[in-house]
């Protein structure tokens, strides 16, 4: 397992790490495991795939070092909970810490650390990008008919899905929502350096802000963020 941090630029307040994943040593699963809590490493004994239980236990530990670090405790220590719908978070008895988001997909992991000075939500999302995707029936069911427009009539089909899908995704995952039942409810369309132009038929979704990321080759990336209001 290789960890390495995002290169700038990022939006302010916002750290992004990158793992790649060592499906071959046992030695650097086995070490990754040390760092989680039984239950965790009970979840990661129930995977069948051995690829599916290396991919959580490397991405988990990643995640527990990162904010380990933060917190000046043991990464075992670091107490994470989840919400309702999934979403991970800290659990500190004097207050949230800060935000963060993980997502991992083939041969890499990408974890989303904010200042929760200065940002008060992230969401991250990688996917690779397999060629045999129904492009026209998820976009029916995902998209809103402006985004199947785009995507429809872009030079690369296959590219320009990817980029929404991954932008959607951060950005509910941002929010704290499950993804299936509130796709059609946002509309990406791209800008200049990677923006995307957020449309939201939700009101208080409209302050969310999201990134296309300079993902691995034959992988798409997507950050999202909420910046806190000034007082």
């Amino acid at each position: 397992m290789r960890l390495t941090r995002w290169p700038d630029p990022l939006p302010a307040g916002i750290e992004v790490y990158r793992v790649d994943f060592d499906f071959d040593l046992e030695a650097e699963t086995f070490a990754a495991r040390q760092l989680l809590t039984s239950c965790e490493r009970a979840r990661a004994d129930r995977f069948t795939r051995t690829a599916d239980r290396v991919r959580f236990t490397q991405a988990r530990a990643a995640l527990r070092r990162l904010l380990a670090a933060r917190a000046g405790c043991e990464p075992a220590e670091v107490p994470l909970a989840s919400s309702p719908h999934g979403k991970p978070h800290l659990a500190w008895a004097g207050g949230s810490g800060p935000p963060f988001n993980l997502s991992h997909s083939g041969s890499h992991a990408l974890i989303a650390l904010g200042d929760e000075r200065t940002v008060s939500e992230v969401g991250i999302d990688i996917e690779a990008c397999g060629s045999d995707v129904d492009i026209e029936g998820i976009a029916t069911l995902a998209f809103t008919a402006c985004e199947r427009d785009e995507v429809r009539t872009a030079p690369d089909p296959l590219q320009a899905f990817y980029s929404r899908w991954t932008g959607k995704e951060a950005v509910l995952k941002a929010i704290g929502l499950g993804v299936a039942e509130q796709l059609q409810s946002i509309g990406l369309h791209p800008g200049a350096h990677g923006r995307f132009t957020l449309a939201c038929s939700v009101p208080g979704w409209t302050h969310f802000q999201a990134v296309a990321l300079d993902a691995p080759t034959g992988y798409a990336a997507a950050l999202a963020w909420r910046a806190k209001e000034s007082t």
